[in-house]
């Protein structure tokens, strides 16, 4: 079994061997020149789940970004709407998704829930007609991503993913530097994260402190801190180096005392991407220090990324010259409002391809996600929803996420209004 130990036998590695399909109408989407475009308006959006990631990471950012307003806020709890409409000066507020969707003030949707309701909610975006920014990972699994992609493709109006780093200044700088040849000619990538293992707790309960809360909770986030967090880096290797292929990975228990509903604390994955680069990634959320690098190596230098996450330094070493390190701020005061922007004049010029992450690219990254836990027994009793793209030749019919007769909805979920979502 895997458990405490990792020199105990663990699931062998499994490739990504197949294309998976990308849901799309059969010519690109044709919006209509809505009102609020024409007379020339701002964009006026409304927020569905307004917690912690709203606060500071991407609520302000509505209102910073230029053509754009936030209108509308929505939220279960009705106290709770009203205090977070009040202290940012929201015109509405709604405890009930409808009434949010039927406002005639919102032109386009922000979904800020937790993943297990995203799908629910998205496909009532999308029939509602309105363009839409969901926060990552677009899913609990590739196949509900999928779905909300096919939903969206149908109803003509865009969807894009919160993987607000791909508009950050620092990795626009990675990006340009590694496509102007600086480092030679790429070979290899390398991604290594280590959290300390909490005192006195046992299990990958304690993981993220104060339990765990909804993101070790499969029902809720779709799996462990490794899709809550690991998404956001995936995210970036796809914008960095481009769609990755041969994905292989496992993931394993290192928590004492863990259960069999507990999702993995340790996952490692191997890839490649074009020109024959190859990589490895390791997430070990039960470890004896703190630890996060990404690092990308040339025939001619290296360019590592401490801290990548959350860091601002960045150290390249070319061969023969001394290492030159400079920094990166990251947005301020909102991390989320460079990628809002892009979204805001993708809707406004009714042009998706200005904004960086699409449902195209956040299928992929549920994609990788997906193979990489489905190679492991971990979470096979926890699941939440068949990937049948991925195929069952590849994994010998063993799947990691089994079906729910029905999902959580979104009235129902103690966790669905938009909990804390720091960590994301």
């Amino acid at each position: 079994a895997i458990g405490i130990c990792l020199s105990l036998a663990a699931p062998p590695l499994v490739a990504l061997a197949v294309a998976w399909p990308q849901p799309q109408p059969s010519s690109p989407p044709r919006m209509a020149a809505p009102n609020w475009l024409l007379d020339g308006r701002p964009l006026r959006w409304g927020i569905i789940g307004c917690g912690d990631v709203t606060e500071k990471k991407s609520g302000p950012g509505f209102q910073r970004a230029n053509g754009s307003e936030l209108a509308a806020v929505m939220r279960r709890d009705a106290a709770k709407a009203a205090d977070y409409a009040e202290r940012h000066q929201v015109p509405s507020w709604h405890s009930d998704v409808d009434a949010l969707l039927a406002d005639a003030s919102v032109d386009a949707v922000y979904i800020a829930t937790p993943p297990g309701a995203h799908l629910e909610t998205a496909l009532r975006v999308a029939a509602a007609g309105k363009p839409c920014y969901v926060e990552k990972p677009m899913g609990r699994s590739y196949d509900e991503a999928a779905q909300m992609a096919a939903a969206f493709a149908e109803a003509r109006v865009p969807l894009f993913v919160a993987y607000y780093r791909r508009a950050y200044p620092r990795y626009q700088q990675v990006r340009a530097l590694l496509r102007t040849g600086e480092l030679g000619r790429l070979t290899s990538v390398r991604y290594e994260l280590e959290r300390r293992a909490p005192t006195g707790s046992s299990g990958t309960a304690g993981v993220a402190g104060g339990g765990g809360g909804w993101r070790v909770d499969v029902a809720t986030s779709g799996g462990g801190l490794f899709v809550d967090v690991g998404s956001h880096l995936l995210d970036l290797l796809d914008f960095l180096l481009g769609p990755l292929h041969d994905v292989r990975g496992r993931a394993a228990r290192k928590a004492p005392d863990a259960s069999p509903a507990q999702p993995e604390d340790f996952v490692e994955m191997q890839f490649a991407a074009a020109d024959g680069v190859t990589g490895t990634a390791t997430w070990d959320f039960w470890a004896e220090d703190d630890l996060e690098v990404l690092q990308f190596v040339g025939d001619r230098g290296t360019l590592t990324l401490p801290d990548p996450m959350n860091g601002v330094e960045n150290i390249l070493d070319n061969d023969g010259s001394p290492p030159m390190s400079w920094v990166t701020n990251p947005p301020t005061p909102s991390v989320q409002e460079p990628l809002i922007q892009s979204v805001v004049d993708a809707v406004r010029a009714v042009n998706a391809s200005l904004c960086p992450s699409l449902a195209e690219s956040g299928l992929r990254t549920a994609a990788y996600i997906d193979v990489v836990l489905e190679a492991s027994t971990v979470g096979a009793s926890t699941g939440i929803g068949k990937t049948p793209q991925l195929g069952q030749s590849m994994l010998g019919g063993t799947r990691r996420r089994t079906a729910y007769s029905v999902s959580p909805s979104f009235e129902q979920h103690g966790a669905s209004d938009g909990a804390d979502m720091r960590a994301g």
